[in-house]
């Protein structure tokens, strides 16, 4: 049988059609990466075919929803011709199977193939540019490394597509894809290959379509990363140190609690130093002025979250349980000092700089090791465009969502661990954990932040910035639980109430 190219296929309108019409909506709905699992698909569409190899590539797809959304996916793709491929992907990756092409081969997902993981290894080491529309480029730790012998697919639960190198190399492949620069890749290159910051994983090269440099179309396809020798993140972490805390009711906050918490407000404020260090060359990243437009926007923005959160909350109050009813009913109660709590910030003449900052920052984006902190996936809020996630912010937004996450390190080992603790009352106890914890991750942050120009000056606007983001993503948390986790929707709630 004579073997198709890769790419001719793709020009065959029988085998799109059936592609689009067919094998695309049964198969999307069952890959962890697909977002939208819950929407009914209408269309999809092939955008474009990057060939890899003579029978695999890069097929970028839309798909258009009963609900008039659309979204963009990035799919490796295969053709399988010979029985011990074919048998590779009936035992071990049935799931990754689109289906067989009549006269020509099994379809599949082509991350599986050894060949494939080595071609993409190649191509980013050789800065391909052009090649069949793809260009790559190569930084300085892959530079180093030189050739790849082998590769392995983790088993892990992510909404991308992992490949490991040598056990040295960590290469993500965006399955949602955006039209512009990723961050997460325009601050891991920028962090690695222009600053001094040695705590976020080494940038080791990159795919896209189009140029990164100066292409507003630019798709980016992968990110390609130094592996970090790591324990486990930093969730994990504080689980551990937080379980440590509750063993007993005499137990005070450990030395070593508050040691790591100091250690990662140090590198909150090194990592926040070297995004704001871009000159004036790198406009996309350099620092600018917080205007009275840009506080009022942030002003009005975080009301408006409030007004449309408290009415959710007070629509589902009457289906909750009784204790969550009576913290609801509190903090429903507040809102009127909610309001102005936000409201004085619109006036108040505070100067600071906006930066680029990681923008989805809590302790799972924070890699531990014994003596250390890495900081990880840069991306941005993945709810937000790729335009959104570029913009320059407060870099308090971090450390407010750094906050929330130190409280839902405590609240959570109770509500995770309910057997071990029950007919104990620890609220309280978890509630000091937090203060305490939190005070000094703060405190170590604007110790190494020191007169740092994106941070206002006067310790009461500082304050004021933070409560705003540490609200803000407090209030935010409500309506996920309410929605998402009605179990947790405490933890929130708790959260509001201490703010005022």
């Amino acid at each position: 049988m004579p073997v198709t190219p890769f790419s001719r296929l793709f020009e065959d309108p029988d085998f799109t059609d059936a592609l689009t019409n067919v094998l695309l909506p049964g198969y999307l709905p069952g890959q962890r990466w697909f977002t939208s699992k819950g929407k009914s698909i209408t269309t999809c569409r092939v955008d474009a075919v990057y060939p890899v190899q003579e029978d695999a590539g890069i097929v970028t797809i839309s798909v258009d929803f009963n609900d008039g959304s659309r979204e963009r996916y990035q799919m490796p793709l295969a053709l399988n011709f010979t029985k011990e491929r074919r048998t590779m992907y009936q035992e071990r990756f049935p799931k990754l199977i689109l289906g067989e092409i009549t006269g020509t081969g099994m379809l599949a997902d082509a991350v599986p193939r050894d060949d494939f993981r080595a071609r993409l290894y190649e191509m980013i080491l050789n800065n391909a540019e052009g090649e069949n529309g793809l260009n790559a480029e190569a930084g300085s730790a892959l530079r180093a490394a030189g050739a790849s012998t082998t590769s392995t697919v983790p088993a892990i639960d992510t909404s991308n597509t992992a490949i490991i190198y040598d056990d040295r190399f960590f290469f993500k492949l965006f399955r949602k894809l955006g039209v512009g620069l990723n961050p997460d890749l325009e601050l891991v290159r920028f962090l690695s290959e222009r600053t001094a910051f040695d705590n976020c994983p080494p940038y080791g090269g990159s795919l896209g379509v189009g140029s990164m440099e100066n292409d507003e179309e630019y798709l980016n396809l992968g990110l390609m990363t130094g592996k970090v020798d790591n324990r486990g993140d930093a969730w994990e972490l504080f689980q551990q140190l937080t379980e440590e805390y509750f063993a007993d009711d005499d137990r005070t906050v450990g030395k070593h609690t508050i040691d790591r918490a100091r250690q990662l407000g140090e590198r909150t404020a090194e990592m926040h130093r070297a995004l704001a260090s871009a000159g004036p060359d790198r406009p996309d990243l350099a620092p600018e002025e917080m205007t009275p437009a840009y506080r009022a926007e942030i002003t009005d923005a975080a009301l408006r979250l409030l007004e449309r959160q408290f009415a959710q909350l007070a629509e589902k109050m009457d289906g909750l349980p009784g204790p969550e009813q009576v913290l609801a009913r509190r903090v429903l109660g507040a809102h009127g000092q909610l309001n102005d709590r936000l409201s004085s910030l619109r006036d108040r003449p505070l100067e600071a700089q906006l930066t680029r900052i990681h923008g989805d920052y809590h302790l799972g984006q924070v890699l531990y090791t014994d003596t250390d902190f890495y900081i990880i996936d840069f991306e941005g809020e993945p709810l937000l465009t790729i335009p959104e996630r570029r913009r320059k912010r407060p870099p308090l937004k971090d450390v407010g969502g750094m906050v929330r996450s130190f409280h839902y390190a405590a609240q959570g080992q109770l509500l995770l661990n309910a057997e071990r603790y029950r007919g104990r009352d620890l609220t309280e106890r978890a509630e000091a954990w937090y203060r305490e914890v939190s005070a000094n991750y703060l405190d170590a942050y604007f110790a190494a932040s020191g007169d740092a120009p994106y941070l206002p000056a006067r310790e009461e606007d500082r304050r004021a910035l933070l409560n705003l983001f540490i609200l803000e993503k407090a209030v935010y948390e409500v309506a996920y639980e309410l929605n998402s986790r009605p179990a947790w929707l405490a933890i929130p709630l708790n959260g509001v109430l201490s703010l005022v």
